[in-house]
């Protein structure tokens, strides 16, 4: 039978679902303190430093450095052994909070070390980082990419300078991500002649001097002006993958990137590939945009950021990028918790 019609009263809307908190960072990460980095800075030191000689600087470490590599660097460092710690530098190159982000990384590290360096220079960190390894007894690799012609070839004379068996890997993004992918027998070290991005690709990159230690890679395209707004030509240069640069299955104890002005362009993209196989990440920093936004994107995937030192920059003139007035790099060191080995209960 059928049933008369009712009516039924029209059905309460539902409630808007609660609000989402944002969780940035992890409750875990322990920043590095002033205390804390003269300690790290401290357990980098070699017991017996290798002798200077007229052209070579050695540092606390026990590292050589050919001071022709550093033209910018005070000439009485030639034929010195210096052992005091660089705080709060080492008045020619590096603040140290660097030095405490690679003493941290090599604190941590178990039976191995591996060390990638985007934007390398001479190679500074990747042959500090072998030295100090190697006289604690790991089993250690770095991988160097710089894309100027010279400074690819003063890291490998660092490297030999510092009796690390160092190999040169150039070619095409295809060459150089198949020569990475090969057994490297008992090579310490390669030295990358390319840039470092989030995609194997071709880029631009301006022709400078040996002075110049600012260059990166041209994102003003259409025009010969650089982020600082200097008229330079540029040329192209291979782009290697920052998943290229990282292995499927050996952990990178520490990711050095110093890109002048395109971090966050290069580490967002990259962010899977770096969260399986980083375990600590030090950033040098070029514009305060950047380093809020490594700070939301980082943090909101759980990240802890141990140290932060913003850049300083000083607004006058006019430049085409923020970038472009910065006087003094940052840096943030990150910790990525998603490999951590955690305590047993």
């Amino acid at each position: 039978m059928r049933l008369p019609w009712t009516s039924h009263p029209e059905s309460e809307p539902s409630p808007p679902p609660p609000p989402v908190v944002p969780s940035l960072g992890n409750g875990i990460a322990v920043p590095i303190t002033t205390d804390m980095c003269r300690d790290l800075l401290e357990s980098l030191r070699t017991p017996q430093p290798p002798a200077a000689e007229q052209e070579i600087y050695v540092d606390w470490t026990g590292v050589r450095t050919r001071v022709t590599m550093l033209p910018w660097a005070p000439h009485e460092l030639r034929g010195q052994t210096v052992t005091d710690l660089p705080i709060p530098d080492d008045g020619y190159r590096s603040e140290d909070v660097e030095y405490a982000a690679l003493a941290q990384a090599l604190a941590t590290a178990e039976g191995t070390f591996r060390i990638v360096e985007v934007g390398a220079g001479w190679a500074p960190w990747v042959v500090q980082g072998i030295v100090v390894a190697r006289r604690r007894g790991l089993a250690a690799y770095g991988i160097a990419v710089e894309a100027d012609v010279r400074r690819s070839e003063w890291a490998m004379q660092h490297a030999a300078d510092n009796d690390i068996v160092a190999e040169l890997i150039t070619g095409s993004p295809a060459e150089i991500a198949e020569a990475l992918a090969r057994p490297r027998g008992d090579v310490e070290m390669h030295v990358v002649r390319a840039a470092g991005w989030h995609t194997s690709t071709m880029l631009q990159f301006p022709d400078i001097d040996e002075v110049d230690m600012g260059a990166a890679v041209w994102t003003l395209p259409g025009t010969d002006v650089d982020y600082r707004g200097a008229h330079l030509s540029h040329h192209d240069v291979p782009a290697v993958s920052i998943a290229a640069l990282l292995a499927d299955d050996v952990l990178t104890d520490l990711l050095h990137v110093d890109v002048q002005g395109v971090e966050f362009e290069l580490l967002e993209p990259a962010s899977d590939d770096i969260q399986r196989s980083v375990r600590l990440m030090m950033v040098g920093t070029t514009n305060r945009l950047v380093e809020g936004q490594l700070q939301q994107h980082f943090l909101s995937r759980g990240w802890g950021l141990l140290v932060d030192a913003p850049c300083t920059a000083v607004f006058t003139m006019t430049h085409p990028t923020l970038s472009g007035f910065t006087v003094q790099d940052g840096n943030q060191l990150w910790e990525n918790p998603f490999v951590r080995e955690w305590p047993s209960a």
